[in-house]
């Protein structure tokens, strides 16, 4: 992607070429990189990630086909798929965003690219990214939108205007219409009716009696005596000595369930720590800080009498995979830290993918049971970019590796309809788990009960998507998933999961996979040869002795 580190999929959308808005002949959709650091500049920094950025591949008939990525890590939903709390939290965090943009709707050179921005094609063209509010198919309006002020004005109502603060508007570029953000308004009281007199129907008027009131005189000695006691009460407490007055008490401050400072020091502390040790020699290395020399790490012992898992049997799939997956951490600038998934391809090479480790330096760590401990590992290639229809990967490499690391076949034997099972560390499921939570707190000692996430489904579609192939599947991925494998029922990986699409109109989530043709292609081109098997997998008992297994 272009920069502002856009490198996660918020979702997939289509449009056409004659709706999106253009200023002075160009686009918005068209190199948006110097709209969005000018933004930057004038609003702050981060002010453009309320825009997602567009990557347009155009089909006939002036189609167009639009990913769109934005910055935030996170599953995307649609407004009205939150519950209330969290749909208020977004909705004020939009109108904040949408203020904050004011200085770049001023500025002279791209105020108007910014007004026209500001329109959407629809209300699903709002998401949530989390809690961050986020604008797809922006700068772009629907024909009948367009046709008149009236209807620019209704669209908007649908649209964005409940999030427009006051005296911000969306702009059509040559038009002066405008649409009214909120603005504060006095409520009006109507006024009351005088009641009429009213006589009893059916009886002839009475003549009314007047009587003259006699202004009636009040006596003074009852508000002087109340007088009297006020006053002497008040002196009495301004007396001093009388009275003392106690400082307010201000309500206890809720403990915080996590202390994000604490633990961002943490972190920091751990990974000077880590490099600086990682720059030594190997003998001159501090084992206290990087840990023992990798080894073996202790095994539990067997049953007496109980055989190995059957081949083709599920606790064989999942013994292989626990074997093989890792949790990718990755530090960032400014003490953030992105975590992902990765497999063995290799004695010492792993895979994933490159968004995982994208912007993170040439060291990066990684850690599971079968490893024991975190362990550095070199980031040795990576793909030219992680866009969609790109081949997303990258490839680790670390120095050693205990015997109990198992590295995964790849198998481009997969088609519509086979069982596959994902693996991986998605953060939606594993932030529940203290051995995890302790691991991105720079606390690696109970690694050994860190334990993956398998999910499973079957293979949907095999679309091509621009140079790569990929493999659409019902098993279940997140956030922290990604770079994972795919694995058939035999324990081989046919695919690597990379991202999700959300589908709003028919509240559906797609998952997607890499296909291992494209993985093999690129672990080839860096010089890593890989065990393939591309016999279809035959997933059934133990065969009797003297038979043929199925295969692995």
């Amino acid at each position: 992607m272009a920069g502002r580190n856009n490198v996660h999929f918020i979702r997939t959308t289509h449009a056409r070429a004659v709706d999106v808005l253009a200023v002075a002949g160009k686009s918005l959709w068209r190199d948006c990189e110097p709209t969005f650091a000018r933004i930057d500049e004038l609003c702050g920094d981060g002010a453009s990630r309320l825009f997602s950025e567009p990557n347009v591949k155009d089909q006939d008939g002036g189609r167009l086909i639009v990913a769109w990525f934005g910055a935030f890590d996170d599953d995307a939903k649609q407004m009205e798929a939150l519950d209330r709390a969290m749909r208020a939290r977004v909705a004020s965090a939009l109108t904040a965003r949408i203020e904050a943009l004011r200085p770049a709707l001023a500025d002279r050179q791209i105020g108007e690219t910014v007004a026209a921005m500001l329109n959407v094609a629809d209300e699903s063209s709002i998401v949530a990214v989390g809690e961050n509010p986020v604008l797809t198919n922006w700068g772009t309006l629907p024909p009948e939108a367009s046709s008149s002020q009236a209807a620019f004005a209704r669209h908007n109502e649908k649209t964005l205007g409940a999030y427009l603060p006051f005296g911000i508007s969306p702009r059509i570029p040559g038009q002066p219409w405008t649409v009214g953000g909120a603005s504060p308004g006095a409520a009006r009281m109507a006024p009351a009716q005088a009641a009429e007199p009213s006589h009893a129907t059916g009886a002839p008027p009475q003549a009314q009696t007047k009587f003259t009131a006699r202004p009636r005189r009040i006596a003074p000695w009852p508000l002087l005596a109340v007088s009297l006691v006020f006053a002497t009460c008040l002196m009495y407490a301004a007396w001093p000595g009388n009275l003392l007055y106690p400082e307010a008490l201000q309500p206890p401050k809720p403990a915080s369930l996590v202390d994000n400072a604490e633990v961002n020091r943490n972190l920091e502390e751990r990974i000077g720590k880590l490099r600086a040790e990682l720059a030594k020699a190997a003998c001159n290395a501090d084992p206290s800080i990087l840990g023992p020399k990798i080894s073996d790490p202790p095994k539990p012992a067997a049953a007496a009498g109980q055989p190995p898992p059957a081949p083709g049997s599920p606790q064989a799939l999942l013994a292989s995979l626990d074997a093989a997956t890792v949790l990718v951490l990755a530090p960032l600038s400014g003490n953030r830290l992105s975590t992902g998934s990765g497999f063995f391809v290799g004695k010492q090479d792993i895979l994933t993918n490159n968004h995982v480790v994208e912007g993170a330096g040439d060291t990066v760590f990684v850690a599971s049971k079968a490893l024991g401990r975190a362990v550095p590992a070199h980031v040795v290639a990576k793909a030219a970019a992680s866009t969609s229809g790109d081949p997303d990967f990258a490839l680790l490499r670390v120095d050693d590796a205990p015997s109990g690391v198992k590295a995964l076949q790849l198998s481009t034997a997969i088609g519509r309809l086979d069982s596959v099972v994902a693996g991986g560390f998605p953060g939606f499921v594993m932030s529940m788990d203290k051995t995890y939570r302790d691991i991105i707190n720079g606390n690696t000692d109970g690694i050994s009960n860190l334990e993956m996430v398998v999910t499973q489904g079957n293979v949907m579609a095999m679309p091509q998507d621009g140079t790569t192939k990929v493999i659409t599947h019902s098993a279940n991925i997140s956030r922290g998933n990604s770079g994972g494998p795919l694995s058939d029922a035999c324990g081989r990986a046919v695919g690597v999961n990379t991202f999700i699409i959300l589908d709003g109109e028919n509240a559906q989530k797609l998952n997607f996979s890499l296909s291992a043709r494209d993985a093999i292609q690129f672990l080839s081109a860096n010089g890593v040869a890989v065990t393939t098997a591309d016999k279809p997998c035959v997933s059934a008992p133990l065969p009797a002795a003297g038979q043929p297994g199925p295969a692995q």
